[in-house]
């Protein structure tokens, strides 16, 4: 079955009566399973049309011929809706994705669904490939919601779905663990750097650096001291891996085969910021506290496609970003499309903000936790530095502010009927509402009648998706019926 690819921004797949079955994006995978007839030629894509109970074969719709290419030249990411955590996939032009974090645990989600489900979906039923092939996995740092879900990507196992086979190349990290006892991101040494290479950024150039830094997969197999319970069972992950485990800094400069001339993308590593003291020693600056400091040296990358600049940050705070801006030239954070900081945290430093100029900022948070991101304040220096853009048509675009929490819809409504089914034959059981009592699973949560709970019919998840081919940028969240998309797309590199 040939595969062919999206040219247009947009295209749809219709069935047989000529109805729309979902829309289609620039660069969606197209399974053709027959010839041309009247323009339209008979194909299968983002695995629909949904079969019928019973049919045998899966059945197919129609997609105007002129629309499909035989290759993809795009850069795709795919900010993945986990919740309050982060996990982006990205595929290059030459088909090698790579995966950035993996949010928390499939079965800590809500939905019991996380960035496994997604690999899962896209890689064996859109692209219908036989297993997940990833040839990069980072480790922006070793917060429970940025690696939790990473357990559930490595063993290829989701919670109510069948295990599926996953292959991963390489896995970098921060090298900033989490152990048991303090200091608990790793041993430190008191020192200081010499002048910095862009001074007036507030950073002492005195203080405390952590020098014990896990690094290759001997590190994972055997850490230097034992590590948080967690983060323990991780790491024995990561030490059983086949492929390679590696730290990343900017001393490395690029993502390994993604260095200029190595292809059309080039992947700059910007962060984390190994520092070299006067006695020679390297370290990562301790910031803060435990989680400040182990947050700011979050790997950040800056992936370029022709005029196209795409920033991965992490979850940097202000203390990371002021010391980024004293060894990073600030034109080196300007980009077209910028993942927010943390969440959308408001702990920034609005000098980075304004370095990244982002065109379009996109921020991956999640309902009811405790820090209430994304922040007002996030959120307002993101538009107030953000540049404009021009749309295909040559008209001004204000930057734009994406939210995984916003572009998710869920629809509620309350139980109509339940029904026990027996254990071994006979017929199912009425079960009468007004006498039937649940309990959320949620601690601290009473009983309450069935007939007063609301229930989740539907779901839309919040991805958010970009695509460039280096001259244009399409960005896209699914509206609440689930089969058309929310499109914008601006030219790279302009501004009115």
């Amino acid at each position: 079955m040939p595969t062919r690819y999206v040219r247009p921004f947009t295209s749809e797949l219709v069935g047989d009566d000529g109805k729309r079955i979902t829309e289609l994006l620039w660069g969606d995978p197209v399974h053709v399973t027959g010839a041309v007839e009247d323009g339209f030629i008979r194909a299968r894509a983002r695995g629909r049309p949904l079969p019928k109970k019973g049919e045998a074969e899966p059945p197919t719709g129609w997609v105007r011929a002129d629309d499909l290419m035989p290759a993809n030249p795009l850069l795709e990411l795919y900010v993945i809706d986990v919740g309050q955590g982060d996990s982006v996939l990205m595929r290059t032009p030459d088909d090698r994705w790579h995966l950035i974090d993996g949010g928390v645990a499939a079965e800590q989600q809500m939905t019991r669904k996380g960035a496994a489900n997604f690999l899962r979906w896209k890689f064996l039923d859109d692209l219908g490939r036989d297993a997940v092939e990833l040839e990069t996995v980072i480790l922006t740092h070793a917060d429970e919601d940025h690696y939790g879900g990473l357990a559930n990507v490595f063993t290829g196992r989701v919670p109510m779905r069948d295990p599926f086979p996953v292959r991963i190349a390489r896995f970098f990290h921060s090298g900033i663990a989490n152990f048991a006892a303090a200091p608990k991101t790793g041993d430190e040494v008191a020192g200081e750097v010499p002048a910095f290479p862009i001074p007036g950024q507030r950073i002492r150039r005195g203080g405390r650096f952590v020098t014990q830094l896990l690094g290759g997969k001997t590190s994972f197999r055997k850490p230097p001291r034992p590590l948080a319970p967690r983060y323990a069972a991780f790491a024995a992950l990561v030490g059983r891996l086949e492929g390679s485990v590696a730290r990343l800094s900017r001393d490395d400069g690029h993502l390994p085969g993604y260095a200029p001339g190595d292809g059309d993308v080039t992947i700059h590593v910007l962060g984390p910021v190994m520092e070299t003291l006067t006695d020679g020693t390297r370290g990562l600056r301790v910031l803060g506290a435990t989680g400040v400091t182990k947050n700011g040296h979050s790997i950040v990358l800056r992936a370029d496609y022709g005029d196209v600049r795409v920033l991965l940050t992490g979850d940097l705070n202000d203390a990371s970003q002021r010391l980024l801006l004293s060894y990073v030239p600030a034109a080196d954070f300007a980009v077209d499309v910028a993942k927010a900081c943390h969440h959308g945290a408001e702990k920034v430093e609005l000098d980075f903000i304004a370095a990244m100029q982002a065109r379009a900022t996109v921020i991956s948070s999640g309902d009811n936790e405790s820090h209430a991101h994304p922040r007002p304040v996030l959120m307002g220096a993101s538009a107030r530095y953000g540049r404009e853009a021009v749309d295909e048509k040559g008209a001004r675009m204000p930057p734009l502010l994406y939210s995984t929490e916003l572009a998710r819809s869920v629809a509620l409504c309350y139980a109509s009927g339940v029904r026990v089914r027996p254990a071994a034959g006979g017929q199912p059981e009425q079960v009468d509402l007004g006498l039937t009592d649940v309990r959320p699973d949620v601690r601290g949560q009473d009983y309450r009648k069935l007939a007063f709970l609301p229930l989740a019919s539907d779901l839309v998840y919040g991805l958010v998706n970009v695509r460039t081919d280096g001259v244009h940028v399409l960005c896209a969240t699914m509206e609440e019926a689930g089969t058309d998309f929310d499109v914008k797309v601006f030219r790279a590199g302009q501004a009115p």
